[in-house]
């Protein structure tokens, strides 16, 4: 995700949670955590999805992507790598 969009994001969030009635002291600070979660997130799914392409990568039979093959066994090794860091 871009920069751009993680900061677009985060004052969003923040516009909502002022419209919601939750008061923000420190605005810049507020802003500052929120965009940090979204980064470490973003991250988050990037190694997710960088998993995930190369186990489909080094299959011995070669899977095209954007088959719906490619698309089941992406969706099955993302989730495999999600499970393996989060436990819940």
């Amino acid at each position: 995700m871009s920069r751009e969009r993680i900061f677009q994001l985060a004052d969003e969030i923040l516009a909502k949670l002022k419209e919601s009635g939750v008061k923000i002291t420190d605005s810049r600070r507020a802003r500052s955590a929120v965009i940090n979660a979204l980064t470490e997130e973003s991250r988050f799914i990037e190694t997710l999805d960088a998993e995930a392409r190369d186990r489909i990568s080094r299959m011995k039979r070669r899977v095209i992507e954007g088959t719906g093959e490619w698309q089941a066994l992406y969706e099955k090794f993302f989730m495999e790598a999600f499970h393996k860091r989060v436990r819940i």
